[in-house]
């Protein structure tokens, strides 16, 4: 028998309600917020927590909020936020912090040294992402609205703003869908919320035609010199009809692993060293996951990570790992997990 839609659409709309009662339980007897996104924050972390500023506004006007973002954002999401009229974020933690929300952020390690304090400082951390949980970071959160199903974290932000029967404005509006532009590689990754979410955002005021304007911004000759350096170091793999590359990379290794993907490869990993830590950018063609069920988050990054003293997380086709080690020990690693956990579908 085939659910009914209509009352699929009404258990959504009453979990969401529910997430919403309970943001507001978790920070009534606050007086002072950070919004804290990720280190080299991205669109979706950055837009997201403008637009979540905004409707904490809206929720209780006596709560003081800042955004955080810890050792700053990457290039392309600063030129992103000049052109939508935001100010960009710095990293320092607002005198008086009481509370703590992480958006688009799986574990206070993506936070570096801000993590340390957020964790000791004994204060309410709140987690509002679309990343597979983190079993660390569901022990030290006093609230986890998550949702999996979502493409980014903007559509979660979207459905509070919905669940609280207010619309974001047109600012808000833009810079949510922006997000979800870019997390969805112009929409090729999107879902069905997705564009159901978009849809309630160009009603809001969001020009669709206007994406390609905003999110111009030329690759820098330093970012075509790495991925290049990517691929002339990156060695192959075959997995019987699968194709893994594995490649080292000082800068841009998202970019790389993205550049990987398009020369061939279903799966990569390229591994970079970052100060006393070797960082792996983890990218999956969706069919390869599709056809192997494996998810390189839960099965990869945050097991790897947990197993070498370091940290993980991430989605099916897109992960990062954070471990001490040696680079080529690591991708080792990276590749025999990936076989085992593919099993029988490597042919």
């Amino acid at each position: 028998m085939r659910d009914n839609p209509l009352k699929s659409t009404e258990i959504e709309r009453t979990s969401w309600a529910s997430n919403l009662r309970s943001l507001i339980s978790n920070i009534k007897s606050s007086n002072v917020i950070a919004i804290l996104c990720h280190q080299n924050a991205d669109p979706d972390a950055t837009c997201s927590a403008f637009a979540l500023q905004t409707l904490l506004k809206t929720l209780s006007a006596a709560i003081s909020t800042k955004i955080v973002c810890p050792e700053g954002v990457s290039s392309s999401t600063k030129q992103l936020l000049e052109n939508l009229g935001i100010a960009t974020p710095d990293g320092i933690l607002p005198p008086g912090m009481d509370a703590a929300i992480l958006i688009d952020t799986n574990t206070p390690d993506q936070l570096g040294k801000i993590g340390e304090k957020i964790l000791h400082g004994e204060i309410p951390i709140i987690v509002i992402d679309h990343h597979h949980p983190h079993p660390d970071t569901t022990k030290i959160a006093s609230l986890m609205i998550v949702d999996e199903s979502a493409a980014a974290a903007a559509e979660v932000v979207y459905q509070l703003f919905r669940a609280s029967k207010t619309e974001p404005g047109m600012a808000e509006a833009r810079a949510l869908l922006a997000a979800i532009f870019v997390e969805t590689k112009h929409f090729l990754l999107a879902r069905e919320s997705t564009f159901n979410v978009a849809a309630g955002l160009v009603k809001a005021g969001a020009d669709p035609r206007r994406l390609s304007e905003i999110l111009s911004t030329p690759m820098s000759r330093s970012e075509r010199v790495a991925r290049l350096k990517a691929a002339g170091r990156s060695q192959i793999i075959l997995m019987g009809n699968w194709i893994v590359a594995t490649s080292d990379l000082g800068s841009y290794q998202s970019s790389a692993a993205r550049a990987l993907l398009s020369l061939g490869a279903h799966v990569a990993f390229v591994a970079g060293e970052s100060k006393d830590r070797v960082r792996v950018n983890m990218r999956a063609t969706e069919d390869f996951h599709n056809k192997t069920g494996v998810h390189l988050a839960r099965d990869l990054s945050i097991p790897i990570g947990k197993k070498l003293g370091g940290v993980g997380g991430g989605h099916p086709t897109a992960a990062g790992l954070s471990v001490p080690g040696q680079v080529q020990d690591i991708l080792k690693i990276c590749v025999d997990v990936l076989r085992e956990s593919a099993g029988p579908f490597q042919t």
